[in-house]
């Protein structure tokens, strides 16, 4: 938790997990995308409460609105694994039709907004009536329409490898051919390991996980053309190093 003087700065909320005014202005700085990591951080407040205290969300999620369209009206998109997060609610903004998927045990309560962390289930029709929340595991999701897009932040290295084939069998069916695919994806510090933790706990040896490079080959294999991929190190006061997927479902 950030110390009570970092609540008082210009800019803070006073939720214990929104982000401190110093790292909002270190990664200013790193992102590729800063005036988007503003509009998120405004938006997350405005509407959440706090935008994460996570310091590889500030690049994750200018990313994944840097690689949609700006008008995304008549489009559908699918936000896997979301959590608590300002995607859904900036994309209903811009047009698009928005469907959010989770599983956490944890409910978000909206009259005890101080409680929340960007984990647990969120009804964020409750906070905009253009988005849809389904609670279940993706593997299980059956939708009746395709998806012109479906992003997934830092969700799928949490998963055994076995579930996580079958969410990529998921992706290539449920994103429309010559639709996008945007990942995230948490990797062990200066190697392209995939995080092997889920919640403190380890879901399965590094070797059994697999790595960067197999992760892509999945992807291929499943229907998708990798059009960028790239890798974050040494991001201040993280844990992580990120990488970054864009893919097309290929026709």
């Amino acid at each position: 938790m950030h110390p009570a003087s970092d609540k008082s700065t210009p800019g803070h909320t006073t939720h214990a997990r929104d982000i401190s005014s110093r790292d909002v202005a270190r990664m200013s700085a790193l992102t590729q995308y800063p005036q988007l990591l503003k509009l998120l951080i405004d938006k997350s407040r405005e509407a959440i409460g706090f935008f994460p205290a996570h310091n590889p969300r500030t690049l994750e999620y200018p990313w994944i609105l840097a690689n949609v369209p700006t008008d995304l009206r008549g489009l559908r998109m699918l936000d896997v694994g979301a959590g608590v997060n300002p995607l859904p609610l900036v994309l209903a903004d811009r047009g698009a039709s928005v469907i959010t998927l989770d599983n956490h045990p944890d409910t978000c309560n909206p009259q005890r907004r101080e409680q929340w962390s960007e984990w647990g289930f969120l009804d964020y029709s409750a906070l905009d009536s253009r988005i849809e929340s389904v609670r279940m595991p993706y593997e299980e999701s059956q939708f009746s329409t395709a998806f012109d897009c479906v992003y997934c932040v830092s969700v799928i290295e949490h998963i055994p490898s076995s579930v996580r084939e079958t969410w990529i069998s998921k992706f290539a069916a449920q994103v429309k051919p010559g639709g996008l695919l945007l990942l995230t994806v948490d990797l062990i510090p200066d190697t392209n390991l995939l995080w092997n933790l889920c919640a403190g706990q380890v879901v399965e040896g590094t070797s059994v996980h697999g790595e960067w490079s197999r992760l892509l080959d999945e992807l291929s294999r499943a229907g998708f053309a990798i059009q960028d991929i790239r890798i974050e190190r040494h991001i201040p006061d993280s844990r992580v190093d990120a990488g970054f997927v864009k893919a097309i479902r290929n026709t």
